[in-house]
């Protein structure tokens, strides 16, 4: 990943407004290892703060805020002072020089940068100032949040492939394919697993985090709950590094099933409480202020995809999330419908981003067990969903096929404007396509990528995506 600005200039301005929790006034200058010195509490809180800032601030723009909606088919943008929200999504391929096709890239490796250089500091931390469980804790989470970046990246560039970055911000390293680079997250939060346990469930991290970590149904500061957050992970990248089109392997699903339900606590099949689906870890926005992190969904520009509110079954209660609006149109597209999250208001603006929550970890589970051929336990678990929402259980699958129409139906409504859910689905299944959607432009090239961006290019001396390295 080339680098062409300083991590010092990104993370001293955003350690400043990372979140309302942090106590810190005053950022610190040069956040490499040998400005650092010697590691202490204030400075492990800010460069924390300040990585965690630039992943909120990456995540919260239109690259997956809003881009993956467009992709997956759920949302449109229509603004008459820029048609790129659909010429470069549903009308053509987006250009890597253009915020279309650019975005989401370099903020999630300013991220990385910072989890490196604090990586590289807690080798030598003083034991006089943290005990070894903090530690080791610490480098848990860090290693956490860093295959969070990769995932991020991967889960956008998909089959391009992205570099895995050295702890040399400076070195232009190869382009990755996505099968290692999935394999590489995958032992990162393996490694961070082997940290907490290290540090043992009672051992909280010595930094406060932001309430997104602590608010939303469990304290994610303490080791008992952050082994929960990376089994959570570990089990979707282990079950996508399994659905892999270009490299299927079905030895992962029984992995990512035990994985999965260790990170729900144990539960059985059906038997995730329904209290629980909305807990897990969010990024929390405020409009304004210091910080301006509003939520950029709510934008009048935004509209839903008229097929998704078509598709909603009747009772469904998922369906108070799309509200009727004034006639959206422009460029080919057209709307009356909207997410009631995408109203343009204060309020609307304040709304978290879920990053991870149990509700998605259950539908994993299911889609696990369709892969794994176990269509019953994967039937407890949809309908565990779909009862929650008012609609009648469904009867047992007569195939896989049946069970995975019925699972892409309940993902799509319970994570409708979080991210690039659906998009993973539909090219793995090879349902991104005209054979299962309509075009919604003549042009429509179904992308299920976005290119590396401009920058990237040019310091490889190439104008395309390179071939990338197995």
């Amino acid at each position: 990943m080339k680098r062409y600005s300083t991590i010092a200039l990104a993370l001293g301005a955003l350690a400043l407004g990372a979140c309302k929790d942090n106590p810190v006034a005053n950022p610190i200058d040069a956040p490499t290892v040998d400005a650092l010195g010697t590691l202490t509490r204030t400075s492990m809180l800010q460069l924390t703060i300040g990585a965690l800032a630039q992943d909120r601030t990456t995540i919260n723009d239109i690259q997956f805020a809003i881009e993956g909606g467009i992709l997956g088919r759920d949302v449109y943008r229509v603004d008459a002072s820029e048609p790129r929200y659909v010429t470069e999504t549903l009308g053509g391929n987006p250009d890597p020089g253009s915020f279309a096709g650019g975005r989401g890239f370099g903020g999630f490796y300013t991220a990385i940068r910072a989890e490196n250089t604090l990586l590289l500091a807690l080798s030598t931390a003083p034991t006089t100032i943290f005990t070894p469980a903090e530690i080791n804790a610490q480098r848990g989470f860090l290693r956490t949040i860093k295959a969070m970046e990769y995932w991020r990246l991967i889960e956008t560039r998909d089959t391009v492939g992205v570099p895995i970055q050295t702890d040399d911000p400076s070195a232009v390293t190869d382009v990755r394919c996505k099968t290692p680079v999935l394999a590489y997250i995958a032992a990162l939060l393996d490694s961070a697993n082997a940290d907490f346990t290290a540090a043992g469930p009672t051992t909280k991290l010595p930094v406060k985090l932001p309430t997104g970590f602590t608010a939303f149904g469990r304290d994610y500061s303490t080791v008992a709950n952050l082994i929960l957050f990376n089994r959570a992970w570990k089990g979707k990248v282990d079950f996508y590094r399994g659905l892999d089109r270009k490299a299927y392997t079905a030895s992962l699903f029984p992995t990512a099933i035990t994985e999965l339900t260790q990170a729900l606590g144990g539960a059985a099949p059906g038997a995730v409480p329904k209290a629980d689906f909305t807990k897990g870890v969010y990024y929390v926005m405020v409009p304004g202020g210091s910080e301006n992190q509003p939520n950029l969904i709510s934008d009048a520009k935004i509209g839903l995809n008229p097929l998704a509110h078509d598709s909603v079954q009747a009772g469904d209660t998922r369906g108070s999330k799309i509200v009727a609006r004034s006639v959206l149109s422009g460029n080919g597209i057209s709307t009356t419908w909207t997410f009631t999250g995408a109203v343009a208001s204060t309020a609307n603006q304040a709304l978290p981003l879920p990053m991870i929550r149990d509700e998605e970890l259950v539908l994993l589970r299911a889609q696990a067990y369709i892969e794994a051929g176990q269509l019953a336990n994967a039937l407890l678990d949809i309908n565990a969903v779909r009862t929650n929402y008012g609609l009648a259980p469904l009867a047992p699958f007569v195939d896989k096929q049946s069970a995975i129409n019925a699972l892409l139906y309940e993902k799509r409504y319970s994570l409708l404007f979080e991210g690039w859910h659906r998009v993973d689905d539909l090219r793995e299944y090879g349902r991104l396509n005209a054979t299962f959607l309509r075009k919604e432009l003549p042009t429509d090239p179904f992308n299920a990528a976005l290119p590396l961006p401009r920058g990237e290019l040019d310091a490889r001396g190439v104008s395309t995506n390179p071939a990338c390295t197995p």
